[in-house]
């Protein structure tokens, strides 16, 4: 029988009676007894007094008020992060660090009463008093959103007194607190508020390339230096921008159709260089829908960074609902590029070729990216990385022409029109964009190349909106293309409108036609690398008013100067 063995009990050493002694006195000490009688129950309030007007701040109504045409939601509330925001979306934000005491104060533009806009665009008269009353108005509506704050703010505190501590002393104590600190926040922003602040924006998003706006226009700094100016500036500008596309005026002729060309043809509208404007898609609608196009062909620079968060705006391809033939930009990024072709456009790189409304076109995307460029003209190795990019292209086309040759290439399709040696004698037809300047070229190959101008008006560029700051934007260009649509001369050229309506705020769009003769369409001949290329003739102009052609090509319509109304003024 074995004998079992017990483990000794493990014994925690007793401490020693002045051991005992010290800790009877420590916890006979009034301190903690205050403590836990009058310092945590406010703790308690503080925390409670927190929550509830938490709450009741994050639920509080804004002041909704019209400044001018904008119906303008304003709200007060605290903030870690102090100041004034403007939201701006989707192109970003601007914030003013006018004070530093944790308010934040918000304005965000809900609507715009179009009709209104327009007739402020129109009239000094009520441009003076916007900027009268503008100041007034905005003051207005903050004080009462911070006055639904306040009252919601201290609804939530007291309705959580009431369901936390269900007594009258606690809950007149979280009211107290509460009143102490909003006191206390009112004179701090009170005593920190430094007005000289709206003149020092911060931008954030799309809008943090783009501080020059502020910084290098001297007529702009006068301007903010007084609020009401300033703000009477932000009003109008805001308001030009939907009174342009709410007044496109209908264009076209009533004669024969849509166009005035007849019924055989085929209408293709070239835009470019849209850089986020929404106008410049609203001016697609209207053209498209006006003038019965069959197919648009947008030669890239349709985003500003390349960015995803741009591809929102890529949204409204699809709802053209006519064929879209698309070439990458050099804003434009590979992403970019997958996101047009997920709207169901026609992406058209590395020489490929395609048929879309009876017409055979090739396209090349822009072998660079460079977000920042504003459109100038590739030289030296640039240049040489363009014609190498052709090249490809006129492979393409060759390849296309050696396996259909019933059926001719009628357009090639690229974005920067530098290095076009390998595509003249080619192709009939370059169409390009990139320069923001439009222009219409014969070469002496037999290749005519139209380069657009902006049809976003520069949009979100330095380009664009430092006109816009000067007060002189870039016009939105557009052309209208009309083709033989069957017999000898199906895929010819026959006429283009050239469409150009005034930057944001210019009641006027203007409308040139140009109709080609025999003489305007040379057969082609590809130059001998070794001779000297011709002359060019230039056949149209920069502003899109198709004044005098030495190429041949002679408006068959002087241009019409057209109001809003859409009657003609001269």
């Amino acid at each position: 029988m074995s004998a079992r063995i017990r483990r000794p009990a493990l014994r925690l050493p007793r401490p020693s009676p002045a051991r005992r002694a010290a800790w009877s006195r420590l916890a006979a000490r009034p301190v903690p007894r205050f403590a836990r009688r009058h310092l945590l129950p406010w703790i308690a309030v503080l925390i409670v007094t927190a929550a509830g007007a938490g709450v009741g701040f994050a639920l509080a109504p804004g002041a909704s008020t019209y400044v001018g045409p904008l119906q303008t939601e304003v709200r007060v509330r605290p903030s870690l992060t102090p100041g004034v925001e403007v939201d701006l979306p989707p192109v970003g934000k601007i914030t003013f660090d006018t004070h530093r005491a944790p308010v934040v104060v918000t304005a965000n533009v809900e609507s715009v009463d179009v009709d209104a806009a327009a007739r402020l665009v129109r009239s000094p008269q009520q441009l003076l008093a916007l900027e009268l009353t503008a100041a007034d108005t905005v003051r207005d509506a903050t004080v009462r959103a911070a006055t639904h704050s306040l009252l919601c703010g201290f609804g939530g505190a007291l309705l959580a007194a009431v369901v936390v501590f269900r007594g009258r002393r606690r809950t007149l104590q979280t009211g107290a607190t509460l009143l102490v600190l909003v006191v206390a926040t009112g004179a701090g922003t009170w005593a920190t508020l430094d007005p000289s602040a709206l003149r020092q924006p911060r931008f954030t998003g799309l809008l943090s390339r783009a501080p020059y706006v502020v910084s290098s226009t001297q007529n702009a700094l006068d301007r903010l230096e007084s609020y009401r100016s300033g703000l009477s500036d932000i009003v109008r500008s805001v308001s030009t921008l939907y009174a342009a596309a709410a007044n496109l005026p209908v264009l076209g002729d009533a004669q024969d159709g849509p166009t005035g060309l007849g019924a055989d043809v085929t209408t293709v509208l070239h835009i470019s260089d849209l850089h986020l404007n929404p106008l410049g898609y609203d001016l697609t609608e209207n053209l498209v829908e006006q003038f019965g196009v069959q197919a648009v062909v947008d030669t890239g620079d349709t985003t500003t960074l390349g960015s995803e968060v741009e591809s929102s705006f890529l949204g409204r391809i699809g709802g053209l609902d006519v064929p879209y033939v698309w070439v990458r930009g050099n804003h434009d990024s590979t992403q970019t590029q997958e996101q047009v072709a997920a709207q169901g456009a026609v992406v058209l790189d590395q020489g490929a070729v395609t048929e879309v409304a009876g017409l055979v076109l090739a396209g090349q995307g822009d072998p660079v990216f460079t977000p920042d460029g504003e459109g100038e003209q590739a030289t030296g190795s640039a240049e040489e990385i363009q014609e190498r990019a052709n090249e490809v292209l006129a492979g393409g086309i060759e390849d296309w022409e050696r396996a259909n040759p019933d059926e001719p290439v009628d357009a090639a399709l690229v974005h920067d029109p530098s290095g076009l040696q390998p595509l003249l004698g080619r192709v009939p037809l370059v169409l390009a964009g990139h320069l923001h300047k439009r222009s219409v070229t014969l070469d002496a190959s037999g290749t005519r190349i139209m380069v657009e101008g902006t049809t976003g008006g520069a949009g979100i560029t330095s380009a664009g909106l430092d006109r816009l700051a000067d007060g002189s934007p870039l016009p939105l260009s557009a052309t209208l293309l009309y083709f033989a649509r069957s017999g000898d001369r199906a895929g010819e050229l026959l006429a283009y409108d050239e469409v150009t309506v005034g930057g944001l705020g210019l009641a006027e769009v203007n409308l040139q036609r140009t109709v080609l003769t025999e003489e305007d369409r040379p057969p082609l001949t590809v130059p001998d690398p070794s001779a000297t290329t011709g002359t060019a003739t230039t056949t149209g102009t920069s502003t899109g008013t198709g004044t005098g052609s030495t190429g041949g090509a002679s408006p068959t319509e002087s241009p019409l100067t057209l109001t809003p109304t859409g009657s003609a003024t001269g």
